[in-house]
């Protein structure tokens, strides 16, 4: 009876061990599984970012003089960045949602503010300043989004040692010498002062 049960015992602690380890393994391999996609994403993400960020260099912090543009070229830039976002490379996609609400509301901006006539050109007055500075704030917006998504705008993790300052040759100019130190004698050398007393002054 005593063989038996440990017999028994050792059929089912070999079955806990076997079940225990088969529920690690598959948790270990989920998890690499979906590390491996999170990269895979990442890096097609970060691609097609780089794109969009470099689309908007056409809305920049502030326009220079002479260089704002027109309304008309303000649905110009719409259509550059709706080209990219439904492009075979589909880049809308791989936006996040946070970077995906920055984009459509700079697109509204842009729609907005954008207008043109029968052949293409401007039409309607000047853009006022509210809406230059709308449509700049917004692109700004989007641009710090897509760097806080693919985790540029964040320092490194890693902590690196500064590199030394570079040696000077020491030909160029001439040594420094030593600082001097005044010699002095110790006191028992010099010896105690007399102490007052009659006859002493």
């Amino acid at each position: 009876m005593t063989v038996l049960i440990g017999l028994l015992g050792a059929a089912f602690g070999g079955l806990a061990g076997a079940a225990a380890g088969f529920l690690t393994n598959r948790a270990n391999m989920l998890m690499q599984l979906r590390h491996s996609y999170d990269l895979s994403v990442r890096d097609r993400r970060l691609e097609h970012y780089a794109t969009l960020f470099h689309l908007t260099e056409r809305v920049p912090r502030k326009w220079r003089p002479g260089e704002e543009p027109d309304r008309a070229q303000l649905l110009a830039f719409s259509r550059t960045f709706h080209a990219w976002y439904f492009s075979e490379k589909a880049g809308g996609m791989f936006l996040t949602p946070a970077a995906k609400a920055c984009y459509l509301a700079l697109q509204d901006a842009l729609i907005a503010a954008g207008s043109q006539d029968s052949h293409g050109g401007p039409c309607g007055p000047p853009l006022a300043e509210h809406e230059s500075r709308t449509v700049r704030h917004l692109a700004s917006e989007l641009r710090h989004q897509l760097a806080e998504d693919v985790g540029t705008a964040h320092p490194s993790h890693l902590r690196w040692e500064r590199v030394d300052p570079t040696i000077e040759d020491p030909r160029a100019a001439p040594p420094t010498p030593p600082a001097t130190r005044r010699f002095r004698l110790p006191r028992h050398v010099l010896g105690r002062r007399p102490a007052s007393g009659p006859g002493r002054r």
